[in-house]
C-alpha cells in the first residue's frame, strides 16, 4: 500500500512530547436502514402528492364558479369547510324589502338571513359581534356587502338582535357551521318558516 493510499486510513497528531504519532481515522457513522428507509417513504409521499395536483397547505378552494360586480370578479367558494374570518358587519333593509335575492328567494328584512360575497348559498354561519359578544346563526341567501373591509350584510333583524343596527358597521367574526349541525338549523328553519304567518312575516316596512 502507498504512502498515499496509507494517509486516507491515518492521521497525524502531535504526542506530549512532540513525537508524530499515527492512529486509525474514524469510519463514518453509517445511517441505519430503518431511518433511511422512513425518510424515502416521506419523500415518495411528497412526490405523488405533488405530482397528483394535491396541494399540502391550500386555502379555501373555489367552485369555479364567479360572478362580476362593479367590474371585479368573485369566485365562489367550493364548500364553506372551515371558514373563519374576520372583518366589518354591515346590514340592508328597507330599500331592498321585497327583492330578489342571489337565492332565488324574496328579501324580507324582518327575517334572519345574511349576504356574503364568496361562501356558497344556503351556508350556516355563526356571526359574533366582537364588541358586545352576541353571537347567532345565519343563513347566506344572498351576495354583498361589497364594500372593502366588509365581509357580511345583515337583514335588518339580524342587524338588531346582533347590536348592528344603530352602528351601522361593527367588527364581527364569521364561522361556517359543521354540516351536521348545518343540517339540523336548516330542518328547523323550514319547520318555523311552515309554521309562520305570512301577512305578518312580510309585511311592508315602516315609514322611518
Amino acid at each position: 500500500m502507498s504512502f498515499a493510499s496509507a494517509s486516507n486510513c491515518f492521521h497525524a497528531f502531535k504526542a506530549p512530547f512532540g513525537k508524530s504519532v499515527w492512529r486509525p481515522r474514524a469510519a463514518p457513522l453509517a445511517d441505519p436502514p430503518a431511518g433511511r428507509w422512513a425518510r424515502l417513504l416521506v419523500l415518495a409521499l411528497v412526490l405523488v402528492m405533488l405530482g397528483s395536483g394535491c396541494a399540502i397547505f391550500s386555502g379555501p378552494k373555489r367552485s369555479g364558479k364567479s360572478y362580476v360586480i362593479n367590474g371585479k370578479r368573485y369566485y365562489i367558494l367550493a364548500t364553506a369547510d372551515g371558514y373563519k374570518e374576520k372583518g366589518l358587519a354591515s346590514w340592508y333593509g328597507k330599500p331592498f324589502h321585497g327583492r330578489k335575492t342571489a337565492s332565488g328567494e324574496v328579501y324580507n328584512m324582518y327575517d334572519y338571513s345574511a349576504a356574503h360575497k364568496t361562501l356558497p348559498l344556503h351556508t350556516w354561519v355563526e356571526v359574533k359581534n366582537l364588541k358586545t359578544k352576541r353571537a347567532m346563526y345565519l343563513r347566506i341567501n344572498d351576495r354583498g356587502p361589497f364594500i372593502d373591509g366588509r365581509i357580511i350584510d345583515l337583514s335588518q333583524a339580524a342587524a338588531i338582535e346582533l347590536g348592528v343596527h344603530k352602528p351601522g358597521v361593527v367588527p364581527v367574526i364569521v364561522t361556517a357551521v359543521p354540516k351536521a349541525q348545518a343540517r339540523r338549523l336548516a330542518a328547523r328553519h323550514k319547520k318555523a318558516a311552515r309554521q309562520k304567518d305570512q301577512t305578518t312575516a312580510w309585511r311592508e316596512p315602516e315609514d322611518e
